[in-house]
């Protein structure tokens, strides 16, 4: 299990360098081929420059493409997995031929300059579940119409649990608010702190708390197209403002916050991996990424992950998602045919599905298996009926810091100034982007 950190969570710094990417990518050209991109073919072979953005699973692509160049004995992969090295290739007219990027803001900003390809040709694109395919098509599609990115892992994150504490206190998994606060009031009631909090790192209350409550609260994205709408015309009074829309999440954020333990606004995220992994609290806020850490540092832990209920109907309950990786192919590749090949490889079931099953995801396969391992097969039923949502926090241009925004509330417990400057921060971004 080696899903790490979705780049999103990360500290205002990492946020505004991406921001500086993304902005990069304005001044590019987007047709015609540079001296820098010119065919990579010798003695009948093609070489490819395949860049993924996860350090930690270059093993199993190194295999992967062992297998691949195999049966393509025309084709040689090399792997790169510095991310940073995407946009001053693209800069150079040179950039990688194919491309897994995880899919927010950042990579829709490039998906909208046109910098990769129509995908939906593939006869592999038939084979990606649509809502998953949604996930990436609802932040834009280049022309209205292209299909530029193709899921290869989507991330689920909810409550994750220590089985052995509820075992031991007699709670099952609840599927109800009311049965939420139970459970925590058990535990409180045992000596047991609920929640292990980590307010330390701002990001873990926004990807956590924030997002969880708001996400099954109201329909997330189609907030954020109506946000968009409005415009620099947006207020606290407008119907589509986060005044008017946000404001019933936020006692409940506030209830989760009470059941932390003390002192857990100095504690960061590892900290909380420490403390958790030793059975310091029943409930953990945090996603999948968390998981093989928590084993790393206890290895008897039997842990669950559920999604967290946050009204009194079952059906309302949603999981919050990402797309970890998606696959793309730069629109300037001289190496068209070679690379469309590789992406129809890492999509076949025994690649995709092997490895969401070793990483703690799930796979974008419409045939693919339930996941099988418990401490995320908690999450199945929410991935399968499409009961799922994009966090807010992923919304949010690098430029204003929700993070902390969300830290200073819970700390402060002001939720009026909070929504409005939401709202106000929106108004700027709007200003300074409108046409």
């Amino acid at each position: 299990m080696n899903a790490s950190v979705p780049a999103s969570l990360l500290s205002r710094r990492s946020l505004l360098r991406a921001a500086g990417l993304a902005g990069a990518a304005a001044i590019l050209p987007l047709t015609g081929c540079g001296a820098g991109a010119s065919a990579s073919k010798q003695d009948g072979v093609t070489t490819l420059r395949f860049m993924q953005n996860k350090p930690e699973v270059v093993d199993y692509f190194n295999q992967v493409i062992k297998d691949f160049e195999a049966l393509n004995p025309d084709i040689k992969v090399i792997q790169d997995f510095n991310e940073g090295n995407f946009v001053p290739g693209l800069v150079r007219n040179d950039p990688p031929d194919v491309v897994t990027r995880g899919f927010a803001q950042a990579t829709a900003d490039f998906v909208k300059k046109g910098i990769f390809a129509d995908l939906a040709g593939l006869p592999a694109a038939s084979t990606i579940n649509p809502e998953m395919q949604e996930l990436i098509s609802s932040w834009g599609q280049y022309n209205g119409t292209e299909t530029s990115a193709l899921p290869f892992s989507v991330a689920a994150a909810g409550v994750i649990y220590n089985r052995d504490i509820f075992d031991a206190n007699g709670v099952a998994v609840p599927t109800t608010w009311d049965e939420f606060v139970a459970a925590c009031e058990t535990f409180k009631a045992a000596g047991i702190a609920p929640i292990y909090g980590t307010y330390k790192d701002p990001w873990t209350l926004a990807q956590g708390m924030f997002d969880y409550v708001a996400g099954g609260s109201l329909d997330v994205a189609e907030f954020f197209t109506n946000l968009t709408a409005a415009g620099a015309g947006i207020s606290t009074a407008a119907p589509e403002s986060f005044t008017n829309n946000f404001g019933p999440a936020l006692p409940k954020m506030l209830q989760l916050a009470s059941y932390a333990q003390n002192g857990a606004a100095s504690k960061n995220y590892a900290d909380g991996n420490a403390a958790f992994a030793k059975g310091q609290a029943a409930i953990y806020l945090q996603g999948p990424w968390a998981l093989s850490q928590l084993v790393a540092a206890n290895p008897a832990i039997r842990l669950g992950t559920f999604p967290l209920p946050v009204t009194n109907n079952p059906d309302d309950t949603k999981a919050r998602v990402n797309v970890d990786m998606a696959l793309s192919i730069t629109r300037n590749t001289p190496n068209m045919a070679a690379a469309q090949r590789f992406v129809s490889y890492l999509l076949e079931p025994d690649v995709v599905n092997t490895y969401n099953e070793k990483n703690a995801a799930f796979s974008p396969l419409k045939e693919a298996p339930a996941v099988t391992n418990p401490q995320i097969s908690g999450l199945n039923d929410s991935i399968k009926d499409a009961r799922y949502f994009q966090g807010a926090v992923t919304y949010f241009p690098p430029s204003v810091p929700v993070n902390n925004y969300i830290q200073s509330f819970v700390y402060g417990k002001n939720g009026d100034q909070f929504l409005s400057a939401l709202d106000d921060e929106w108004r700027r971004v709007a200003e300074r982007t409108a046409v």
